[in-house]
């Protein structure tokens, strides 16, 4: 595959799309992912699948002041996207050598080899993150930013114009937020936070897009809680007898479910079909008893696809969103497993044409293909707020 960009920011958003979809469990054979990252986005502001721990959170910041804190001719010979680079795959190396044998997971760049760089860079993966929660104060994109930082302009789409920060007069220091900073920080970095560091993220959790679930669970003392549902579906039900939440919050997290629900029983008559196709009695079995399980419940009409993409703000395709209303109103007046089969197919056909597993031979071996019930990104996130939680407890 290849593609034409006119940045660095459009290579980074093509190798960021690239990455989720190697995710387990985020093929979209149906075309249902600008309204899955939609919900995504209003429940989980800035998270994405490909973050892994919440120290990144922490240690981009510090780099970025590090920089700063270069003397100016030393800053004059090394840009801070080459500093970056050197820093993040240092970091990489550290942390590695720092937890070996502990069986600790989420370091970025663990497996480099000898000479070897980091493919993913924290600052990229987590950019978007330290902007909505306000540790980089800014609206600009990370190479506009670092741009701003070599040509010393005021960076591009500031946000604290005026704002002083004590641990730094600079104007570029009071953008870069910390809960400390410590010249020497990276001589004994790990992978977990102190409890300083923790403290501070949930602060910045606090502070964030007020209906956001991280936001109202650091509101009404909710995470340690709500870290006990690993599951969305699960988070979901634990969430909906919470009354003193927002409405807007819960409703949010009830259209996203339904949504969830409604497309988990398109996945099962896709790989239904596939399992028809490729001729595995195992499968069709299997898949069968699931679609009787999942019928069993009631499920939202047509009436809640515009809902969806009006509150998601999603933006898709024709032909997806009126899959979407003819399969939402084909399941609510209990049409024909032939007729929703034939909807599902020729949704997968459009939406992939030839590159369609409809349309591939099969492997000899094979299994579910693609989504089931969707995550938005919760598994991540209960991963940086099970971090949080660890580093308060310190």
């Amino acid at each position: 595959m290849g593609w034409v960009d006119f940045s660095a920011d459009d290579r980074e958003r093509v190798k960021h799309a690239l990455k989720q979809l190697a995710e387990p469990g985020t093929l979209d054979e149906l075309g249902i992912g600008s309204l899955r990252d939609g919900f995504a986005d209003l429940l989980f502001p800035g998270f994405s699948t490909i973050q892994t721990r919440a120290k990144y959170l922490i240690t981009i910041p510090r780099m970025l002041r590090d920089y700063l804190a270069l003397p100016v001719v030393v800053r004059r010979r090394q840009s801070p996207e080459q500093y970056l680079v050197e820093r993040e795959n240092k970091l990489a190396a550290s942390l590695t050598k720092r937890h070996v044998g502990e069986g600790v997971t989420g370091i970025i760049g663990s497996s480099m080899g000898e000479g070897e760089g980091v493919t993913r860079h924290p600052s990229s993966v987590y950019w978007v993150a330290l902007r909505i929660w306000g540790i980089v104060a800014t609206t600009a994109s990370r190479n506009q930013f670092l741009r701003s930082l070599r040509s010393d302009e005021d960076p591009l789409g500031s946000t604290l114009l005026d704002e002083v920060d004590d641990n730094d007069a600079g104007s570029w220091g009071s953008r870069i937020k910390l809960d400390r900073y410590a010249h020497d920080w990276f001589e004994n970095v790990g992978i977990h936070l102190t409890n300083s560091e923790a403290a501070f993220l949930s602060e910045k959790l606090r502070a964030g897009p007020f209906h956001s679930l991280p936001t109202q669970f650091e509101h009404h003392d909710l995470r340690n809680e709500m870290l006990g549902y690993r599951s969305f579906p699960a988070l979901a039900e634990g969430i909906r007898i919470k009354t003193d939440l927002p409405v807007k919050t819960r409703d949010a997290v009830e259209m996203a479910h339904s949504f969830s629900e409604l497309i988990c029983g398109a996945h099962i008559r896709f790989n239904h079909l596939v399992a028809v196709k490729g001729g595995r009695d195992d499968l069709i079995t299997a898949y069968g008893q699931e679609w009787e399980a999942w019928s069993q419940s009631p499920h939202v009409g047509p009436e809640s696809v515009a809902q969806w993409v009006r509150e998601t703000r999603a933006r898709p395709n024709v032909y997806t969103l009126q899959f979407l209303n003819d399969w939402s109103g084909a399941v609510a007046k209990g049409a024909t497993l032939s007729s929703l089969d034939e909807l599902v197919r020729q949704q997968a056909v459009r939406n992939k044409r030839e590159r369609s597993i409809l349309n591939k031979p099969l492997p000899r071996e094979f299994g579910w293909i693609g989504m089931k019930r969707l995550d938005y990104r919760w598994s991540q996130v209960r991963t940086i707020l099970s971090d949080i939680r660890e580093g308060l407890a310190c």
